[in-house]
């Protein structure tokens, strides 16, 4: 997945920055300098806050990072969650318990010769 959304460029008026002090470990530096952001993308109202570092730049790189995949997820909304990546399992074959298992469909299917063309054209058969 990149963090490129075709045909669409963004500016700084398409997120609200806001800065704040940090809180927890790290000492006067932290507590008193506003080294934290809060970025908003207003579009989708998603919201990240980057508040790892004492540096205010890192902060607001590792938070538009974050942002970014966000947003292109959002982009593509629940298909880009549900489909299926190419580098998972497609088939299983099993010789001892004579199955095959198709983990896209979830089909299993038996086998006798171990002809594999007629192994998947039975699995592509039924979708």
């Amino acid at each position: 997945m990149t963090n490129k959304i075709p045909d669409k460029s963004w500016t700084k008026k398409d997120f609200k920055l806001d800065w704040f002090s940090g809180t927890g470990a790290g000492g006067q530096h932290r507590n008193k300098h506003q080294n934290c952001v809060r970025i908003t993308h207003i579009e989708s109202g998603i919201t990240v806050i980057g508040q790892n570092h004492r540096e205010r730049s890192r902060n607001l790189k590792e938070a538009f990072n974050i942002l970014a995949k966000k947003v292109v997820q959002w982009y593509y909304g629940e298909d880009q969650k549900n489909r299926f990546n190419a580098t998972d399992i497609v088939r299983t074959y099993n010789e001892p318990d004579n199955r095959v298992v198709d983990h896209r469909t979830g089909k299993k299917v038996a086998y006798k010769n171990f002809d594999l063309e007629d192994i998947i054209g039975e699995i592509l058969a039924d979708e």
